[in-house]
């Protein structure tokens, strides 16, 4: 008898105060898209990064959603959206003393964003991140990042060729599908 791992669908980070739920996988939709609900509390966000790989589209669902892109604050109301092209520095957050609900697609879709998530917040759920959910280990924030085609800006944005570098040998290591086993599946099914 042999096992299968199932993906969780429900992520908690709070680093950086929110919640992501996962509504259409990529395998799912054939590739088209990824797509989620992200939950932001007051105060909440992440830091100024760039994908490469796909575009992102924030549509905002309850509240008013701050997204930042090209030098300038967005604010979103309900059923409005934003999309953010392929390499532009960006970040999403919550100034509001209200929650925020906003639904995130990536087009298109892209699987290993939702494995390099589960890690990044299992990590800050453990206690092994920084106060902004930056992960403590060099080699797991370079296995989270890759994973997400997730670039930071500034002078981590520099760094991106070596994190690659590293991440590549984490996954040769065993050490990334140690963590997909720990923060991305939920349970094991009998095959």
């Amino acid at each position: 008898m042999t096992k299968k791992l199932i993906p969780k669908k429900v992520f908690i980070n709070p680093a950086f105060k929110d919640k992501v739920t996962v509504l259409h996988t990529s395998e799912e939709t054939g590739g088209a898209y990824s797509m989620g609900l992200l939950e932001i509390s007051p105060g909440g966000g992440n830091p100024m990064h760039t994908h490469s790989e796909f575009e992102e589209t924030f549509t905002a669902h309850e509240g008013v959603l701050g997204v930042a892109l090209n030098g300038k604050k967005h604010y979103l109301s309900p059923g409005e959206s934003i999309t953010v092209p392929r390499n532009e520095p960006h970040h999403f957050f919550n100034n509001t003393s209200e929650k925020v609900s906003c639904f995130v697609k990536f087009v298109p879709g892209h699987e290993n964003f939702i494995k390099g998530l589960a890690i990044g917040y299992g990590l800050a759920g453990d206690n092994l991140t920084s106060k902004t959910g930056v992960p403590k280990s060099l080699g797991h924030l370079a296995i989270m990042i890759c994973l997400m085609d997730t670039k930071p800006t500034g002078i981590l944005g520099l760094l991106f060729p070596v994190f690659k570098w590293m991440a590549g040998k984490a996954r040769k290591n065993g050490t990334e599908q140690l963590l997909l086993e720990k923060y991305y599946y939920a349970s094991e099914k009998a095959l």
